[in-house]
């Protein structure tokens, strides 16, 4: 069925609305009506619907409004159907420009014009629904790739300085508003008796994460994003007014206030650790790993704890920067030696001091989640190594230290096998693209840098393909290039040195005929003479 809301501030309209069609002949249900502007955008907050039905002339935000203001906000906003008392070409103009299916006058709305119309709307959701799941996913990540990627390495530490911090906020325009930022942990609970879960798709948590954000906005900006299949990651952007308490006035009302739309609306239960507000941006990790500590005390009977409420206030002593940069050399350059090297010392450190099972398994997500972000060789790494169903989800069962750290063990097999297949492959395609770059830019100079951005690898990796499968490594590969083209240029009629060199991207012509010699035997000028003669 097509979710569908009318929107209209005349009662009687809205009854006729409802029973001018029988609305299951389209495949459509009309879940909810509107009265105002502002009451039309919570409910599309909290319904994600489909289509909506809605009078331009409303109160407190007009039509024209409702439809600018979801639009900026939604990735998939509803499709929009407007309805006018008046034949205002300015209206109907702009409507259609914002995208609008229809603009309808109420004085000539008929069941058959408004048919013909619900016809043309059905068939154009249909042909969104045929983008497939996998189609979806890559829509969501491109969305998604920087921003809530600097906000996972925020969450997790991941950076290496303040500095960096806000270079890349910087970089992607991003700016804080508030004094204070707290961290939460919003999820569903892992016991095997409950059955509820989040939504599975990219496309539908997105839409999750809308809700949640339009629900946050009377107490507090925030930022939210999926943290693995049962919870979310959230930062609160907190500016208390002199009079406020910043927990009982705004944070445990917010984060409540969430707790029962959710529930009410989306049938899904959702219960949350609240890490401590601090002042510094990178101080976010610290109250992040507090949210998570916190939400690890969440019961059936207590949807909401506070972390400095905790009489026994554990944090996971693991600290992924530890090896953080090792494990981004080996992942990019496909070491599974190292690779293997590195995580094996994970179960290690469970067993011998790691007595608590949830603070096992929190280590073991973090990595999952550094895995997933920093691995370069497939855009789905997660996903392509839990082939099976619910094995990524087996890890939320463990019950043990023993069993997470065999469940990690399994991991770590598996990620090997998926980097070296992915190595494997790669330089199938990846050396004889490389190669042939190269010849179509001798005149260019050429550095491993630019290649490696070129072809989204690292520098090692590249040096490591080249080194194992070629039999000689990346830079003398370009020189050999830039030689060999080099010979046909200089024995061209009237050909210059200095011109050749230049052409080649030298801007040296006596480094370039040093490097000529070097590999030819021969100075440029002698191999004229030479060939010529």
């Amino acid at each position: 069925m097509y979710k569908m809301i009318i929107v209209d501030d005349e009662p009687i309209i809205q009854m006729g609305l409802r029973s001018i069609l029988n609305y299951n002949d389209f495949d459509i249900e009309i879940i909810d009506v509107a009265s105002t502007g502002e009451e039309a955008i919570e409910q599309i907050r909290l319904h994600s619907p489909d289509l909506v039905l809605m009078d331009i002339n409303i109160p407190v935000m007009n039509g024209l409004e409702v439809m600018e203001h979801v639009k900026k906000e939604m990735l998939s906003p509803p499709l929009f159907i407007i309805l006018s008392c008046h034949n205002e070409f300015e209206y109907a103009q702009k409507a259609i420009k914002l995208g609008a299916i229809d603009y309808l006058l109420k004085i000539e709305l008929t069941s058959e014009n408004l048919a013909e119309v619900l016809r043309k709307t059905i068939c154009q959701l249909k042909q969104t629904r045929i983008q497939t799941d996998s189609e979806k996913d890559g829509l969501y990540m491109k969305h998604v790739s920087l921003v809530d990627n600097f906000f996972m390495k925020l969450l997790n530490n991941w950076f290496e300085s303040p500095e960096a911090i806000y270079e890349m906020m910087a970089d992607l325009n991003i700016s804080f508003q508030g004094c204070y930022y707290d961290s939460i942990y919003l999820g569903t609970l892992s016991d095997p008796d409950i059955t509820e879960t989040l939504p599975k798709t990219a496309a539908a948590l997105t839409n999750l994460c809308n809700l949640i954000t339009g629900l946050c906005k009377n107490y507090c900006q925030c930022y939210i994003a999926p943290w693995n299949f049962n919870s979310f990651a959230m930062i609160l952007f907190l500016s208390p007014q002199d009079d406020q308490d910043l927990y009982n006035d705004l944070i445990l009302p917010c984060i409540r206030h969430i707790q029962k739309m959710i529930a009410m609306y989306q049938n899904i239960s959702l219960y949350a650790g609240i890490g401590t507000p601090v002042t510094s941006i990178d101080q976010i990790s610290v109250s992040f790993n507090e949210s998570k500590a916190a939400f690890r005390n969440c019961t059936n009977s207590e949807a909401l704890v506070v972390y400095s409420s905790l009489s026994r206030k554990i944090c996971h002593p693991f600290n992924i920067g530890i090896i953080r940069k090792e494990l981004t050399v080996a992942l990019d350059n496909y070491d599974i030696v190292t690779l293997r090297k590195l995580l094996e010392q994970i179960p290690e450190l469970i067993l011998n001091y790691i007595p608590d099972p949830e603070q096992a398994i929190a280590i073991c997500s973090d990595i999952l989640h550094f895995t997933g972000i920093a691995y370069k060789g497939s855009d789905h790494i997660l996903d392509d190594i839990f082939v099976q169903e619910n094995s990524y989800y087996s890890l939320y069962k463990c019950r043990t230290p023993v069993q997470v750290t065999e469940w990690f063990q399994a991991f770590i097999n598996d990620l090997c096998r998926k980097v070296d297949a992915d190595f494997e492959s790669k330089k199938n395609w990846l050396l004889p693209s490389i190669k042939k770059y190269i010849e179509e830019h001798y005149r260019e100079p050429i550095t491993l840098t630019d290649v490696s951005a070129c072809f989204n690898v690292s520098c090692g990796y590249i040096s490591t393909i080249f080194k194992k499968n070629n039999g000689i490594g990346f830079t003398e590969c370009v020189t050999q290039a830039k030689i060999r083209h080099a010979k046909q240029m200089l024995l061209r009629d009237n050909a210059k040195i200095y011109d050749v060199a230049a052409q080649l991207g030298y801007s040296d012509p006596y480094y370039f005929s040093k490097v000529f010699k070097k590999y030819t035997g021969y100075s440029p000028k002698e191999y004229m003479t030479k060939e010529k003669s």
